[in-house]
């Protein structure tokens, strides 16, 4: 079995397996999640996800023609068994278990911290291991989640409490509803939530997460102390402008990762594991192999080797993607 980048992730015998892929056409492929840059769909073509993913894209609205499978259960694609493990990255987020002779493990997007909505992701052993490294350096280590929703909930309490309107920026897949529940179990407060974030909860709670309370936006400004909107939206004009109608001062942070974002406070709230989680992965495992992926997967990829001992290369290096020699 051969794995390689081709319009998304490739496996590759004697037929192929397609994985969040785009480009296709009247093909049978998977989605591992909802997020656009996995999940990219065309009306030729057959979808194998979970049903929580088939939700969050719209999938019969859109007419996509899609095969539902639960976590756990097999099902067969072409000559590949196949199965979805949750990655505890977002609602409906697969990691994906090949096997044709190897079994190779796909993690796609994960975190092996626990949230206020999801359980770690369950660690996979694997012949092959395809593991995601946005976050692969050592420079990047995250606090425990239970201390940022305790630093959030101090800041947040702090502005309220000098009458201060606060705005939240987060994904509005994944993070916003993770945002939007801690505001209500932590803050006892009603957000306000951008439109789109306000269709994302709605199916979060249509699937049966429970997020709290919580109010569309529609020229309602002033039923909250905090509104929740997509990080891209979040700049001196929207703040200004909501200074101006509310006629108090407004204070923003954005929860993600990264920390690039200077001008406003940032909270480490990743639903990707760090690098140590990336490392503990690995090593629980316990591969013959390491292919890494996305992010800094050329960095990552030595430090396994160095680290640990296994043998790790980029997926995207060219003519380094043949899995036999690793399977015996």
């Amino acid at each position: 079995m051969h794995v390689s980048e081709k319009k998304g992730i490739l496996f590759k015998d004697k037929t192929e397996l397609f994985v969040d892929a785009s480009g296709l056409k009247n093909r049978e492929a998977i989605i591992t999640h909802a997020h656009s840059d996995h999940a990219k769909t065309s009306a030729t073509n057959t979808y194998y996800l979970t049903p929580e993913t088939a939700s969050l894209i719209g999938a019969e609205e859109k007419g996509v023609s899609v095969k539902k499978i639960p976590f756990g259960k097999k099902f067969k694609l072409n000559e590949f068994e196949c199965s979805f493990h949750s990655s505890g990255h977002i609602l409906g987020s697969a990691q994906l278990k090949v096997s044709n002779g190897v079994d190779v493990v796909l993690t796609s997007d994960f975190k092996l911290q626990k949230s206020i909505l999801f359980e770690p992701a369950e660690i996979l052993p694997s012949n092959i291991l395809v593991i995601e490294s946005t976050f692969g350096l050592p420079k990047f280590s995250f606090p425990e989640r239970e201390n940022v929703y305790e630093d959030m909930m101090r800041w947040m309490h702090a502005n309220i409490s000098k009458k201060n309107f606060v705005v939240l920026g987060g994904y509005a897949t994944g993070k916003a509803q993770e945002l939007t529940k801690i505001v209500n179990e932590f803050l006892r407060e009603t957000p306000l939530v951008h439109k789109k974030i306000f269709d994302q909860n709605r199916i979060y709670e249509k699937e049966g997460v429970k997020l709290g309370d919580y109010l569309e936006l529609n020229h309602n400004l002033n039923e909250s102390n905090v509104l929740i909107v997509p990080p891209s939206m979040i700049n001196g004009h929207l703040l200004l402008a909501l200074q101006h109608q509310l006629g108090r001062n407004v204070e923003a942070a954005i929860a993600t990762g990264w920390n690039n974002y200077s001008k406003y406070k940032t909270f480490p709230l990743s639903d990707h594991a760090d690098f140590n989680s990336l490392l503990h992965y690995v090593k629980e495992s316990a591969p013959k192999m390491v292919l890494t992926t996305h992010g800094f997967e050329s960095e990552f990829a030595r430090q396994v080797t160095r680290r640990l001992g296994i043998p790790a290369r980029p997926l995207s290096r060219h003519g380094q993607k043949t899995l036999g020699e690793f399977s015996s």
